[in-house]
């Protein structure tokens, strides 16, 4: 192994650049392409090290044959990458059959037939969650293209099993709960199981800071999933809620949603809980009704907010007077606000300091991933990736470690013992800088000598002139 003639060659190719004359942005390309050699060069230098060095053992040679060193292909995050391993048979059975063996493979955690390195796969699902599945693609993996549909069946094959924990907050007075669906299409043929209803629940302390005009959720926590029933799903919230505050000291915690049917099973958990119709769908319900009437729909308003159920529905059915062909839509929309009659007058609670602002929410963390994708999610995908999008809400970054326990089950992974590995390159640099110290004084030596020749010979000559 000579590590150091790659930085040789690395600086050398550096060097021939810089002789020509370059536009700025050549200059970071031959950069940019130099400095990937060099990290898959090391990396090729350092797994093939790893696999010599057991090659060389007493362990190996004590439990195996040497049956054939061949390339072997990995996508990493740092390209693709070819190099070279020992494939071993063992010198006795077991069990009444030899064992083959693969060093290399069993110390880095690899399949045998494994393309993509743990590194790599974390990256592509990230930039999946970030970007999309088609950025990932194209951009994660330096001079190469991965497929969509590798990454999505990377994500669908998940075996998710993160549990979050928390610590113990102060607890305040007031909690807020909002709660919204996410609607995904699913890859079934059959119409009435294409679209599947995704709950998500929010928790939060109100605003941070209420003088700012863009105002920010204190400590925000997602729930969410596709496969929980919706009384399992009230139940990890108040599991959640439990663990991280003191219930018995909070006065009052208010619930914004739109009242959907999954919703109203809150009680189960939080039977004390004080129900909110958010606004946008109060609103939304009013101007179809009342078309954006400012004085009309100021009255309607004030009969719901005065439980005047009757005076409304003379007044809806005025509207449906002159708009017959949407009656059906209007009677609707009037079921569904005196339904919600109740979550209407608690709008104007006075401990109510926090509109709801679920649909934003819903919107950034979790629709434009999901419902912006048709046809798009197996029932197993789907979850996974709703599990992968709550992590990154509640800002838990999908790390390797973590990546691979959802793999493997497994906690850890080994590390990579690079001691000898460093050791020797430590040498080789120094052997390099020695040599370098002896060139430079020789130099300064040969040149001084040639300097006092130089000097004797000039002054010789001044004295003949003189």
């Amino acid at each position: 192994m000579n590590i150091i003639s790659l930085f040789n060659s690395f600086v050398n190719h550096l060097n021939n650049i810089l002789d020509n004359n370059l536009f700025l942005h050549q200059l970071e390309n031959h950069i940019s392409v130099s400095t990937n050699s060099l990290n898959l060069n090391i990396l090729k230098e350092i797994l093939e090290y790893l696999d010599l060095e057991y090659k060389n053992s007493k362990q190996r040679k004590e439990l195996y044959y040497v049956q054939q060193t061949r390339p072997r292909t990995l996508i990493t995050s740092l390209g693709l990458i070819t190099f070279n391993k020992t494939y071993y048979k063992s010198k006795k059975k077991i069990n009444g059959k030899y064992h083959y063996y693969s060093y290399l493979e069993d110390y880095l955690g690899i399949d045998k037939w494994a393309k993509l390195s743990l590194s790599c796969e974390t990256n592509l699902i990230n930039n999946a969650l970030d970007n999309g599945y088609s950025w990932a693609s194209k951009n994660t993996i330096p001079n190469y293209i991965i497929s969509r549909q590798t990454i999505s069946t990377k994500i669908k094959n998940i075996n998710y099993n993160y549990i979050h924990t928390s610590q113990k907050r102060q607890t305040p007075k007031i909690l807020y709960i909002e709660a919204d669906e996410v609607h995904a299409n699913l890859q079934s043929r059959k119409k009435a199981k294409k679209n599947k209803i995704v709950p998500v629940i929010l928790t939060h302390e109100g605003h941070k800071e209420d003088f700012v005009k863009k105002k920010e959720l204190k400590n925000t926590h997602y729930i969410a999933s596709s496969i929980l029933k919706t009384d399992k799903l009230w139940e990890e919230t108040y599991r959640y809620l439990d663990t991280v505050y003191d219930l018995n000291k909070v006065d009052k915690i208010f619930l914004s949603s739109d009242g959907g049917t999954w919703i109203k099973g809150y009680d189960i958990a939080f039977p004390n809980i004080i129900f909110v119709l958010d606004k946008f769908h109060y609103r939304k319900a009013l101007n179809y009704i009342f078309k954006k009437e400012p004085i009309i729909t100021q009255i309607a308003d004030g009969y719901l907010r005065n439980r005047m159920i009757d005076e409304f529905k003379i007044l809806v059915n005025s509207q449906c007077k002159l708009y017959p062909e949407q009656k059906k839509e209007m009677i609707k929309k009037q079921k569904y606000l005196i339904n919600h009659i109740d979550g209407i007058i608690n709008q104007n609670h006075p401990d109510y300091k926090c509109p709801c602002s679920m649909e934003g929410h819903i919107s950034n963390k979790y629709a434009k991933f999901i419902t912006s994708r048709p046809h798009a999610y197996s029932l197993d995908g789907l979850e996974n990736i709703t599990q992968l999008l709550t992590m990154k809400a509640n800002n838990i970054k999908l790390t390797e470690e973590i990546y691979h326990k959802f793999k493997t089950g497994e906690s850890t992974y080994k590390k990579l013992n690079l001691e000898k590995f460093i050791t020797c390159f430590k040498n080789q640099a120094k052997q390099v800088v020695d040599n370098n110290l002896k060139y430079n004084l020789q130099y300064e030596i040969d040149n001084s000598s040639f300097c006092l020749k130089d000097n004797y010979r000039t002054n010789y000559f001044l004295s003949k002139r003189m």
